[in-house]
């Protein structure tokens, strides 16, 4: 059953100049579209010569066009299928600018000059008489037929550069979207990176213990652990937070993990209050926070502390964590929490951001710097 769409998108392919690359519905629809085709062109042709003489006999100048239209639309349409039976579409896919003209300026010339021999024989006119003595007829069909081939051809090679355009265009939608995939990957393996099922179920751990010898510290705990849960499922939904709700998620991660360390771990966060609404990519400060505490101060015996500190320096956002515990071995210096952080600011900046690694001598020394938005 050939519904309207297909019928349209037959028509399209038809017209297209991919053409030879497959078909759309039946094969069979091609002939039809050619005889169409060819109809019209009988049609406006017989009433253009109505129009130039009214004494046209009207009927015969109908058959006589209908015919030679016929006859020169197939065997273009027939020469066509031949050059493509015999090269092949990949053949004509490497085509080259002066081997594509002359594929679609000479098969319509040889179409044309075939078409008009086979069609005026049909209407019983001798073609070798008439060229012999009337050669100005012969000039007229070769003139006519050059015409033609021009049409087509630069028809088709404005559609060839449109569906150029339009693949070039269809390529940069496909890496626009791998880009935000990728992006939206990204801050997804960050924000699982966030909360590990590891800090969350130890927390959970903390308050059952503290329930019943500390339970203020419990409650504490708990409060903070809920802060800390909303406030990056929040950021987690958003494009940008600002500087100071990133640091107070910060800050209840640090309160969550100074109960659990007790006088182990100290803790300083230095802002000006100038930069606590400025716009930065949410989750980016919390894994370096928690980089620092998992591999420099919770292995250390005696703990250690960590500053937190956001300044403006010319044109750049300068993030810096450090601590003072025993730095990152060489394996974990690219952990998942960094890698993840890496992707993110990539995506989001390409060149324009930065993350370097230090060694504080003791401790690690973590800095971001990001294009800052004026």
């Amino acid at each position: 059953m050939l519904d309207a769409t297909l019928l349209r998108d037959s028509w399209r392919h038809w017209w297209s100049p991919t053409w030879y690359r497959g078909s759309v519905g039946p094969s069979w629809l091609t002939w039809v579209w050619t005889f169409v085709f060819n109809s019209a062109i009988a049609a406006a042709l017989t009433l253009i010569g109505w129009g130039a003489s009214r004494n046209l006999d009207l009927g015969a100048a109908a058959v006589a066009n209908f015919v030679v239209a016929q006859c020169i639309g197939f065997s273009i349409h027939i020469l066509f299928r031949l050059g493509l039976r015999l090269l092949g579409p990949e053949r004509l896919d490497a085509f080259t600018l002066r081997q594509r003209a002359l594929f679609y300026v000479g098969v319509p010339i040889l179409g044309v000059l075939i078409g008009y021999a086979l069609g005026l024989s049909l209407l019983g006119v001798d073609v070798q008489r008439l060229v012999f003595e009337s050669p100005r007829v012969l000039l007229q069909i070769i003139f006519f037929s050059v015409l033609l081939s021009a049409f087509w051809y630069r028809y088709m090679a404005n559609k060839a550069r449109l569906g150029r355009a339009e693949a070039e265009r269809e390529q940069e939608r496909v890496r626009a979207l791998a880009a935000d995939k990728q992006l939206l990957d990204a801050q997804l393996r960050a924000l699982q990176a966030q909360i590990e099922p590891h800090f969350l179920f130890n927390t959970l751990a903390n308050v059952a213990s503290l329930i019943d010898t500390a339970p203020d510290k419990a409650r504490l705990m708990l409060a903070r652990l809920i802060e800390l849960l909303r406030g990056s499922l929040a950021a987690s939904r958003s494009a940008q937070v600002d500087v100071g709700r990133e640091l107070d998620l910060v800050r209840a991660y640090l309160d969550i993990v100074a109960i659990r360390m007790g006088a182990r771990l100290h803790y300083s966060i230095d802002v000006p209050a100038e930069l606590r609404g400025h716009p930065l990519p949410p989750l980016l400060i919390q894994p370096l926070v928690e980089n620092a505490i998992r591999h420099g101060l919770e292995p250390k015996l005696q703990g250690g502390s960590v500053k937190i500190s956001v300044r403006a320096e010319s044109a750049s956002l300068l993030i810096e964590v450090a601590d003072d515990g025993l730095g990152f071995a060489p394996a974990t210096r690219s952990g998942l929490g960094l890698s993840n952080l890496r992707e993110r600011l990539a995506a989001l900046y390409g060149d324009g951001a930065r993350l370097t690694i230090e060694d504080a001598q003791p401790g690690t020394r973590v800095r971001v710097a990001l294009p800052r938005q004026q």
